[in-house]
C-alpha cells in the first residue's frame, strides 16, 4: 500500500465487524427500513466488496444466478480503486436478504410506488422525488456506518465487513493468494502469479469457507421420516357387539405420530412399548 493508504487509528473502520457486531443489527428492532439494512449488511459480509464497487452492481448482474436458486452466486467486477478483477461471491444468506428486498421493492409500500425490476435496475436504490436512482456512495456508507452506532459499535463501517470476509477466509485457511482473488487485491510478489485459481476451484473454496463467513446459526433439513407401507398389526380385538379393535404397537416418537395420524388411540405401555388402538 501507498503509504497515504495506511488507517489511521482513529478512523472510521479501523475496527474488524464481528459476529457479534453483526447480529446486533440483523436482530435491531429500531432500524427504520429493516430490509434494506438486512440486505446491504450480509451482501458486504459475505462478499467483502467495497462500496464505491458494490453500489454499481445491477440486478441484471446477478439476475440468472439469483432467479434459477443457486445457493452460491459469484459476482465479477474490475473494482474502482485497484482496477483489479474481483472475483466474489454471496452465499446464502446474503441470497435471501437479497431477495426479500427485491420482492420488497417489487411490492411497493405506503410511500414509495411498486418498482419493475429490470436488468438495468440498480442492485441497491434510492427514492428520490419519486424517483428511482442508484444509491450515493455516501448514502451507502452512512447507512452502515449509522447500523453499527445505533448498536454500540463506534469505529466500524463497511470496511469493516471487508476486514471480516478476510479474516473469516483465512480462518477457514484459504490460500491468501486465491483471497486477494476475491477481495481484487494485488498480487503482493512474483510468486503468486503462478498460484491463480480456476473460478471453480475458487467456489469451490469458498464454499467449504462459508461456515466461517455465515452469521446465522446453520440448521440443518430434519430427515425425512419414511411412512411404512402399512401399520404392523399385532390383533384384532373383538368386544361385546360389532366392534372390532386393531391393537398396534410404537417403539418410538415416530412411530407414534405415524399411528395418531392414522386415527389410533393410546392405551397403554407395556414392556417398554406402547400400545394403540383403532376401532
Amino acid at each position: 500500500m501507498r503509504r497515504g493508504d495506511y488507517p489511521k487509528g482513529d478512523c472510521d473502520g479501523v475496527r474488524r465487524a464481528t459476529l457479534e457486531a453483526v447480529l446486533k443489527i440483523l436482530y435491531d428492532e429500531k432500524a427504520r427500513n429493516k430490509t434494506t439494512e438486512k440486505a446491504m449488511v450480509l451482501f458486504l459480509k459475505d462478499c467483502g466488496l467495497r462500496i464505491s464497487d458494490a453500489r454499481r452492481l445491477n440486478y441484471g448482474d446477478i439476475a440468472e444466478q439469483l432467479e434459477r436458486g443457486a445457493t452460491l452466486i459469484q459476482i465479477n467486477i474490475i473494482t474502482q480503486k485497484t482496477k483489479l478483477l474481483a472475483k466474489t461471491f454471496i452465499g446464502q444468506e446474503a441470497i435471501e436478504a437479497l431477495k426479500t428486498y427485491i420482492e420488497e421493492r417489487k411490492r411497493g409500500s405506503r410511500r414509495v410506488e411498486p418498482e419493475a425490476i429490470t436488468n438495468e435496475s440498480p442492485l441497491f436504490r434510492t427514492w428520490t422525488s419519486g424517483k428511482v436512482k442508484r444509491i450515493p456512495r455516501g448514502s451507502f456508507s452512512s447507512v452502515i456506518r449509522q447500523a453499527f452506532l445505533r448498536n454500540g459499535e463506534k469505529k466500524m463501517s463497511a470496511h469493516s465487513l471487508r476486514k471480516k470476509l478476510q479474516t473469516d477466509l483465512e480462518r477457514a485457511g484459504m490460500n491468501s493468494n486465491w483471497i486477494d482473488q476475491i477481495l481484487g487485491h494485488q498480487l503482493i510478489n512474483s510468486r503468486d502469479a503462478y498460484s491463480l485459481p480456476t473460478d471453480e476451484e475458487l467456489r469451490e473454496a469458498y464454499e467449504k469457507a462459508y461456515h466461517y463467513i455465515r452469521v446465522y446459526p446453520q440448521v440443518n433439513p430434519p430427515a425425512k421420516e419414511q411412512e411404512p407401507e402399512k401399520t404392523q398389526v399385532l390383533a384384532k380385538v373383538s368386544t361385546t357387539g360389532e366392534d372390532n379393535y386393531l391393537v398396534a404397537e410404537a417403539r418410538n416418537m415416530i412411530e407414534v405420530k405415524q399411528l395418531l395420524a392414522k386415527g389410533y388411540k393410546y392405551e397403554m405401555d407395556f414392556d417398554g412399548i406402547k400400545l394403540f388402538t383403532k376401532k
